[in-house]
């Protein structure tokens, strides 16, 4: 259903992806908001793009062009993250979706369920929560299955010069992505 299905909410409502703009550091003023309902390839590209619309975007032009835009937070790493919390959330949790919020200062990507192993292996292993998924994915080489995605998504950041991404495990798990200043750096 979440993978072929015409309208997967219908019959799995937790499978959607809730991506909010907010005002400010925290959840008290929201100015935009989307569900994305449909199927996993689906929600995966709308997801990318409500952040590509209201993240900031640079050009770069070096010779004669064309000119090169340049998001805040490198694409491949916002990418990684999304596919990580559609193979990896629990969908048995019924209480909760994955959950995209955009802060003035960060960007949080969350989904419901924690680590399925050792938080000492976490980003040097490869365990998927949900094969079935995890293959279409895969199928479509959007992953691979050789336990990379952390390290990516760590060296993206580091070839941007920016923050390293914050982990947090619990009954979630989140990646916290620090938004650069350009404003600030320019001056």
């Amino acid at each position: 259903i979440l993978l072929f299905g015409k309208n997967p909410s219908q019959v799995i409502p937790q499978g959607i992806i809730t991506c909010v703009l907010f005002k400010g550091t925290d959840k008290g003023t929201v100015i935009d908001k989307k569900d994305f309902k449909g199927d996993v390839v689906s929600n995966y590209n709308e997801a990318f793009n409500f952040l590509y619309r209201n993240l900031k975007l640079r050009y770069e032009i070096k010779g004669h062009g064309p000119r090169k835009e340049i998001l805040e937070i490198p694409e491949e790493a916002l990418k990684e993250a999304i596919i990580n919390a559609i193979c990896h959330r629990d969908y048995g949790e019924k209480g909760a979706v994955i959950q995209i919020d955009i802060f003035d200062d960060r960007v949080e990507i969350s989904n419901p369920g924690g680590l399925i192993f050792k938080e000492s292996e976490f980003g040097k292993r490869s365990l998927s929560r949900n094969p079935l998924i995890f293959g279409l994915l895969q199928r479509i080489e959007l992953v691979e299955h050789v336990g990379q995605g952390i390290k990516r998504i760590r060296r993206y950041l580091y070839e941007a010069g920016l923050a390293e991404p914050k982990f947090e495990f619990g009954m979630f798990f989140a990646v916290i992505f620090t938004r650069p200043d350009w404003l600030a750096s320019e001056t």
